[in-house]
């Protein structure tokens, strides 16, 4: 009876370690899914902040080149406004010479 006893003490004895091991075994998982679970936190914000500023540089660049073709525009405008007044103002010196040129003869 006193051997069965502690064999029944042994069996008990084990038990309660064999749980404790699973106790921190379970520990130890939760504690590295937290680990893991944060770091991958981390790695999708820097992730989303690379993006961000990716797009924000994108964004940058379409607002610059639509400034830069503005000034384009704008530019272009003025030269052509330029070239019409100067054609306006020298056409009909041009036609005059041309219809003296035609009309009038040189005898050789």
């Amino acid at each position: 009876s006193s051997s069965s006893s502690h064999g029944i003490h042994t069996l008990l004895e084990a038990e309660k370690a064999a749980s404790e091991i699973v106790e921190q075994a379970r520990a130890y998982r939760i504690e590295h899914l937290k680990e893991a679970r944060k770091m991958a936190t981390e790695d999708i914000n820097a992730l989303q902040t690379r993006k961000n500023e990716e797009l924000a540089n994108i964004q940058k660049q379409g607002a610059d080149q639509s400034e830069l073709t503005k000034t384009i525009q704008a530019d272009t405008g003025d030269k052509l406004a330029a070239i019409t007044a100067q054609f306006e103002k020298n056409k009909q010196d041009a036609i005059n010479k041309l219809v003296s040129a035609v009309t009038t003869a040189e005898l050789d």
